[in-house]
């Protein structure tokens, strides 16, 4: 789930990978909502606010010839608060994929990204995006795949502490039966600031003494197992570790969620996310607030109920919980209840 305010409704592409000519798909979402922390605040004593939401999204599927194939997608939305004006947000999202196989076992692909988010006021405005490179092999029910990327991600609020630099993953597939997949991945990034590094002399906060630049080594590791036949279903664990030359930044984050999409009666779909984490700061004073700012850090658990209304249209019922994380001194709370309505309908050219 994206953690920002745009993009918490579920987005319905619909496009299927047929032989022959483009597919895209369009689709529009709108709906109303509760917050009771719209500030995200911790220890947030203000009013429950109300609030507006919209989405829009465009999808593209054309083939490159017999062998490859090339995506698109881009959506914009936003959530406009009746009363915390400062708390509304509109975020905007662009992917580009192409892929070709080189032989019946072998593929490549290439990939672009960037997401844009602008606040009223301005706390959490970021940018961020990327270009990735990733070579597969498929050998019977076993998938491997690597490849490098470079990421940057700017923060708004304060230019000098955005970043940037090189990455790297790899990970495999492996289809245990026809319904049962077992996926694995590990990554890594390079991260560098334009401020300068922190450290800690005669128990002070000091600049590095010969001037040196914040430089950041983050590593992650992810094991998955997914279920999908009459429901679908899927458990994550996560782990994550941050090392730096600057005092205050080193972190290890463990992190397990937990998904599943089920049928009901009356054409009903139900769905459940959950996620806890662990985090534990190395360091015994945190001094980059940023890491606070995002929800991803934050446990969560998210249930929804959903009917179709004829063949393009759906209606939702959606409660979030957002919690302080386990590991970290805080009271965090935020609850946000909302009703919405999504169209989406699909497109073909010969």
């Amino acid at each position: 789930m994206v953690p920002v305010v745009a993009l918490l409704v579920c987005f319905p592409s619909g496009l299927a990978a047929e032989e022959g000519g483009a597919r895209w798909s369009t689709s529009l979402r709108w709906g109303v909502e509760v917050d009771d922390n719209p500030l995200r605040q911790e220890d947030y004593q203000g009013a429950a606010d109300g609030m507006t939401r919209y989405l829009l999204g465009l999808s593209i599927l054309s083939d490159l010839g017999p062998r490859g194939q090339a995506s698109a997608s881009v959506r914009h939305g936003g959530a406009i608060f009746l009363t915390e004006a400062d708390a509304s947000a509109a975020l905007t999202e662009a992917h580009l994929q192409g892929g070709f196989r080189l032989t019946s076992r072998v593929s490549l692909q290439a990939s672009a990204d960037f997401k844009d988010r602008t606040e009223w006021l301005s706390i959490r405005d970021y940018q961020r995006g990327g270009l990735g490179l990733r070579a597969a092999y498929r050998l019977g029910d076993l998938s491997l795949w690597a490849g490098p990327a470079f990421r940057y991600y700017a923060f708004k609020p304060s230019p000098r502490s955005s970043n940037t630099g090189p990455a790297a993953a790899l990970g495999a597939t492996y289809d245990l039966r026809d319904d049962l997949r077992l996926m694995g991945s590990y990554s890594l990034a390079r991260r560098s600031f334009q401020t300068t590094a922190w450290v800690v002399e005669d128990n002070r906060f000091r600049p590095h003494p010969d001037g040196s630049l914040r430089r950041d080594h983050f590593d992650g590791g992810r094991l998955t197992v997914a279920y999908q036949r009459s429901f679908s279903a899927r458990l994550t664990y996560q782990y994550s570790h941050n090392r730096s030359n600057s005092f205050g930044q080193a972190m290890r984050r463990h992190g397990l969620r937990a998904t599943a999409t089920v049928p009901l009666p009356w054409e009903l779909f139900a769905s459940l996310r959950a996620e806890i984490q662990r985090t534990r700061y190395e360091d015994p004073v945190l001094i980059d607030d940023r890491f606070f700012l995002d929800e991803d850090n934050r446990n969560q658990l998210t249930t929804a109920l959903a009917r179709a209304l004829g063949d393009h249209w759906e209606l939702e019922l959606r409660y979030n919980l957002y919690a302080q994380e386990f590991g970290i001194d805080g009271q965090y709370r935020r609850q946000t209840l909302g009703l919405s309505v999504g169209y989406a309908r699909d497109h073909r050219t010969p």
